[in-house]
Order: structure tokens, then C-alpha cells, then sequence
């Protein structure tokens, strides 16, 4: 089992990379359940389409969509850092 190191007693905000890795790959990593696959720009580009843009892929993702629990599984993530995940994921601005 990998176990990541935190910083000791900062409390910064968490990076893209590091929700991705300990919230977002299980399932955008491989597209379980549906979920749009880490770079596949045509897949996100469609659910941003239908879903109200970035903004909206945010909000799903907030409140949960599908079999997606709210917020990912990261429910101390901000919504800014959430949104960092996602484009960094997606590709969208």
C-alpha cells in the first residue's frame, strides 16, 4: 500500500495532482462506471456540453453525479481545488 506524505501541520491548499491521485484516478483513470478518462479531452469536452461547462462539471462534481459521491470522496477539498482537478483532468479552461 502507497502511503503519501503530507506536509507536517501546513494546511495548504492540496495541488491538482494531489486530489487526482488520492481522490480522482480510481475511477478517471480508468473510466469505471463511465467516468470520463484522465485526457480524454472529446469525452470531458461532451460532458461540459451537456452539463454547463466547467462551472457545471463543477457543480456535479460538488454535489455527486452518477456514482460519483460528492465531491469525489475528497469532502475537506475546496471547491477551488476541485476545480484545479478537474481541469487538469479535463483540459478545460
Amino acid at each position: 500500500m502507497e502511503v503519501a506524505a503530507s506536509a507536517g501541520g501546513g494546511g495548504g491548499a492540496k495541488t491538482p495532482d494531489e486530489v487526482i491521485a488520492k481522490h480522482c484516478n480510481a475511477c478517471h483513470g480508468s473510466g469505471l462506471l463511465g467516468a470520463p478518462k484522465i485526457g480524454d479531452a472529446a469525452a470531458w469536452k461532451e460532458r461540459a456540453d451537456h452539463q454547463g461547462g466547467l462551472d457545471g462539471i463543477l457543480a456535479k462534481a460538488i454535489t455527486g453525479v452518477n456514482s460519483m459521491p460528492p465531491k469525489g470522496t475528497c469532502a475537506d477539498c475546496s471547491d477551488a481545488e476541485l476545480k484545479g482537478a478537474i481541469q487538469k483532468m479535463s483540459g478545460l479552461k
